[in-house]
């Protein structure tokens, strides 16, 4: 019973986290391009400049959040410590990593361009930053579910 209060629990954030990423890169969408025509305005000119970029953070949010719900579904099957997880958690890192190539390539053509901005390279910084952490974390995650699947496995050969 605990497994399945835990899975609801996860699979009610997975789905809080895709609906609020629907709002957000939606919204951001909508504002650069209808609610926002002025072009002179900086907000919208930087999502407009910058919404192939912020698309394919998008898409690949979404791939972790695959990942992520591949995960609650081993949970919820009472297999936690799996090899699916231990792949699904590298994966997650490996989509973490492409974040960061892509935040550094963003820096590399503001660079180009020769509109690098402060504020924009400080928050593109913090969130290379934060998506650092997360491929440690997932790294870390990934090492931890595979220690647990060998020790279950030479348990249940000891039986």
């Amino acid at each position: 019973m605990k497994q399945r209060k835990i899975t609801y629990l996860l699979r009610a954030v997975a789905i809080a986290l895709g609906l609020l990423g629907i709002a957000f890169f939606g919204s951001a969408t909508l504002y650069a391009f209808v609610f926002k025509p002025d072009y002179n305005e900086p907000v919208p000119g930087y999502l407009r400049e910058n919404i192939v970029f912020i698309w394919i953070t998008a898409i690949i949010c979404y791939l972790i959040l695959f990942f992520f719900w591949k995960i609650i579904n081993e949970i919820g099957n009472d297999n936690s410590f799996s090899l699916e997880n231990v792949k699904n958690f590298k994966c997650m890192a490996v989509c973490g990593g492409f974040i960061i190539l892509e935040y550094v390539i963003r820096i590399v053509v503001w660079l180009i361009k020769g509109n690098l901005e402060f504020i924009s390279l400080s928050y593109t910084l913090l969130k290379i930053f934060v998506f650092i952490i997360f491929v440690i974390l997932c790294i870390a995650m990934s090492k931890l579910v595979q220690n647990a699947y060998e020790i279950k496995q030479e348990n249940e050969l000891t039986i």
